[in-house]
């Protein structure tokens, strides 16, 4: 497995979180580990399906269009997939491939709880996912974010052609009562491991 440092040392972390993010320089996320195909390594995808498992819809909405909204300013095109899949856990199979295939993305990148506090989440899935959306049965885990600050978010991006996984990331948080904050620091992070990692293009700067 790959190690990724995270931004600050936690109990640097923890005293950042009720100040501004641009004061402290702290990230509301601390990445526990990194994983990459090989095989795959280095080839740079150029559109994105951004997809929210086993999420409250609301929250799902609002994460994906910030994520959507901070890849386009890093200058990466995506989409969020709420826009086209309006239910993710009723979905089916078909209706995600058609999704993905009406955009022409050429990578799904996804985000999940696997953990809140010190409890797992349990996720049943189904026959027929996609794209790790065999995962998205079992309710919404993360309804309740206001309850509680900690949590364990797993992103995994697929080849939409092949389906196969070709990179993931498992990604602990303290402030998981702060959607919008938390999505805004993952897309910092994808944009800045995803090129180190060669899967996406490098911004050109004007």
């Amino acid at each position: 497995m790959k190690r990724y440092l995270p931004n600050c040392h936690a109990t640097v972390l923890l005293a950042c979180l009720s100040a501004p993010l641009f004061l402290c320089g702290c990230s509301s996320i601390n990445v526990v580990e990194t994983w990459n195909k090989p095989a795959v390594a280095g080839h740079q995808y150029r559109k994105l399906m951004i997809v929210g498992i086993g999420h409250d819809e609301g929250i799902r909405a609002e994460a994906e269009n910030i994520l959507v909204e901070e890849l386009r300013r890093g200058g990466v095109t995506a989409v969020a997939s709420h826009t086209l899949v309006k239910e993710i856990d009723s979905a089916e199979r078909d209706d995600i491939v058609t999704a993905v295939r009406s955009v022409g993305a050429d990578g799904v990148l996804t985000i999940r709880p696997i953990a809140r506090g010190n409890t797992n989440v349990t996720q049943g899935g189904k026959s027929g996912g996609i794209y790790g959306t065999a995962t998205n049965v079992g309710g919404s885990p993360l309804a309740g974010t206001r309850t509680y600050d900690r949590a364990t978010l797993q992103a995994t991006l697929y080849d939409s052609a092949t389906t196969g996984l070709v990179w993931s990331a498992t990604i602990a948080t303290y402030d998981a009562g702060r959607a919008a904050r938390v999505s805004r620091d993952l897309a910092h992070f994808f944009l800045k491991k995803l090129r180190q990692d060669g899967f996406l293009e490098h911004e050109i700067r004007q």
